[in-house]
């Protein structure tokens, strides 16, 4: 595959060790082809969720092929580059899956438990690009978490609750269970955000707890306003953290 790539690699940190500890983590946007509209409509609404306080992107779309996946991920890159420079920070993307295309493209990784395998994963991902990973349980983090090889740079912690968006996953965790699993993933310096489910109503439910912000999709995705929406939740979560 030949793409072009200048936006999407100016999102990452190329040539710097990775750290996961400098992103903000509070609200991570994954993106979805057909809420708010089509394919096209995608990095327009990523453009406005990251001037809306989006700190992360994930590009999802299990349907288009690698070709016409990684010219779309290029174009949401941008999109968020061009953002992140309007509000002064830089908003790392990710994409879901394509290993390929992530090495191409420059781009950090996210896979899922039946995705490809994390070890291979992140031997064959350059190793200033951020790999994440699926946990749906206490097991799948003790292998995560307990070998001696590498560990995640971020786990999505999932699902908290029950959702339509996302039909393959595992039963419903709830925040205490998410929180505990955090707190693990923190005593090995490992981000951790949870997804499922998440809305604004619910959202404060897990500011108290040990994760790093939370995953949305539809909340942000099929909003009228998807810069309004980011902001919503960016600010319900930071008031929930700061009452403790």
């Amino acid at each position: 595959m030949t793409h072009p790539t200048s936006g999407a690699r100016a999102t990452t940190p190329s040539g710097h060790a990775r750290s996961a500890a400098a992103v903000d983590w509070r609200v991570y946007l994954v993106t979805d082809p057909h809420l708010g509209g089509d394919r096209d409509a995608v990095p327009g609404i990523v453009h406005q969720a990251v001037l809306g306080g989006v700190g992360v992107v994930q590009v999802r779309d299990k349907e288009c092929d690698d070709d016409e996946f990684a010219t779309r991920a290029a174009s949401v890159a941008d999109a968020a580059r061009r953002a992140g420079a309007r509000v002064g920070r830089e908003v790392p993307v990710f994409v879901n899956d394509r290993l390929e295309v992530a090495r191409e493209l420059g781009l950090h990784l996210h896979v899922g438990q039946r995705d490809v395998a994390f070890g291979r994963a992140r031997a064959e991902l350059p190793e200033h690009l951020m790999l994440g990973l699926s946990i749906e349980s206490d097991e799948q983090l003790h292998v995560a978490l307990g070998g001696p090889g590498p560990v995640p740079d971020v786990i999505g912690v999932s699902p908290v609750w029950s959702t339509a968006t996302k039909t393959d996953t595992a039963a419903a965790l709830g925040p205490s269970a998410a929180d505990r699993l955090a707190r693990v993933a923190r005593r090995r310096g490992v981000a951790a955000v949870g997804i499922g489910g998440i809305t604004p109503a619910n959202v404060d439910l897990l500011a108290g707890t040990a994760l790093d912000g939370v995953c949305v999709v539809s909340a942000v995705m099929g909003a009228s306003d998807p810069r309004a929406a980011a902001l919503d939740l960016l600010s319900r979560w930071d008031r929930s953290r700061a009452r403790g």
